[in-house]
């Protein structure tokens, strides 16, 4: 990807239509775009050979909702994040289509899993790290998604759609793993920079 945006980038400075000085933002766009389409495109792929189009879709809003205020784990590189990522929404899919629980142990589930995320949120990361402004801000956006989830909640249990509540407790129990993976990863990055010093 790296590549191509260079490439791509190099074509437009040489036929002018971006300055030379622009060239890292648009390369570092073109980048993250084309991840961005690549991810997107292999999520659709799996959740039509799954027959689960209104899962996933439930699935990326509450996750897109919980991980943009709550924050993670990051991996180092992008191949290793698509992968897991990948095989991570195929596996969340597998267990909403397979397992059954009853729906009062999806709410608690559900119950405990914000409950976590909310104590725990939001989680650095070493390379960008948050000042009490954004906390502040991110704390607030947060509390915003988490009411969002708790009405889906509420929705899905009233109309008795067990598939969309199991979507739901999966979703975030996954997101209290990603959280605490990425609170160890932090812990991890800052003792060893300790002791480079």
């Amino acid at each position: 990807m790296e590549r191509i945006s260079r490439i791509l980038t190099n074509y437009l400075i040489k036929n002018k239509v971006i300055a030379n000085e622009k060239k890292a933002i648009y390369q570092y766009g073109f980048q993250i775009g084309m991840e961005v389409c690549l991810n997107t495109i292999i999520s659709i792929i799996i959740a039509i050979i799954c027959n689960m189009e209104f899962e996933a879709i439930l699935f990326f809003i509450v996750f897109i909702l919980l991980r943009s205020y709550a924050g993670g784990v990051h991996l180092n590189t992008y191949t290793s994040c698509l992968i897991c990522s990948c095989v991570s929404f195929w596996g969340i899919l597998m267990i909403v289509k397979y397992i059954r629980i009853y729906d009062y142990v999806a709410l608690v589930i559900i119950s405990i899993s914000l409950l976590v995320i909310k104590v725990i949120s939001p989680v650095q990361d070493v390379n960008r790290p948050i000042s009490p402004n954004e906390l502040k801000i991110f704390n607030n956006k947060l509390n915003h998604s988490i009411g969002i989830i708790i009405i889906l909640t509420f929705a899905f249990y009233f109309f008795e759609l067990e598939k969309m509540l199991m979507m739901i407790a999966v979703t975030t129990l996954f997101m209290v793993c990603i959280l605490f993976w990425g609170k160890l990863n932090y812990i991890r990055c800052v003792k060893n920079s300790r002791l480079i010093r």
